[in-house]
């Protein structure tokens, strides 16, 4: 919980004191984070709030959804949940390790500095605040846009040491992209309309 509160509040302090660790505290914060919302999103599921970028500050746990939703829920019925908690897990892995080799390469090719464990602590620690409701619709936008910041920005520029400009552009790339993304595959922009 220390280290939760401390990257929350300082997350530039957070990330120069973890620059020298291992890649086993991050992974260990992960796996916290996400078993936890790997509980608590079948659950809302279930209860009939559906998992959307409206509603979930995780990728995986839509992914995860889609794929209950989608396939399971119509063979197994409400028993389909109860395998959704392994999906968010399993995808949550898969893209942690996709982000960390992303973050890496953009940026290494941005002129930062350091290994490949750079990458891996800013996506591991950026998940972090999609504990704070992150699987609830309304709050989870706020919880995924700070986890953007953290994950995107501010871990990878204090752990590269990147350049303020690069970084800036880097993560306002990225959360274009993101809306673009979430605009085509129509989740949260027809929901704002309503």
């Amino acid at each position: 919980m220390h280290r939760l509160t401390s990257l929350i509040r300082e997350p530039t302090k957070f990330f120069e004191t973890a620059r020298s660790e291992d890649w086993k505290p991050a992974f260990k914060f992960f796996m916290q984070i996400t078993i936890f919302l790997s509980i608590a999103t079948p659950i809302v599921n279930f209860l009939g709030i559906e998992s959307d970028d409206f509603s979930s500050a995780y990728q995986a746990q839509i992914m995860a959804y889609r794929l209950v939703k989608g396939y399971l829920h119509p063979i197994y019925g409400p028993y389909s949940y109860l395998i959704e908690p392994f999906l968010i897990v399993g995808f949550g892995l898969v893209i942690l390790l996709f982000l960390s080799g992303f973050l890496h390469l953009a940026f290494r090719l941005m002129g930062g500095k350091g290994s490949i464990l750079n990458g891996w602590k800013a996506a591991c620690y950026g998940v972090g605040p999609c504990i704070f409701g992150g699987f609830l619709p309304g709050i989870s936008l706020f919880a995924a846009f700070y986890s953007a910041v953290i994950q995107l920005y501010l871990g990878p520029k204090v752990l590269y040491e990147a350049r303020e400009s690069r970084a800036i552009v880097f993560f306002a790339l990225m959360l274009a992209l993101t809306f673009i993304e979430m605009f085509f595959a129509g989740t949260t922009v027809p929901e704002f309309a309503k």
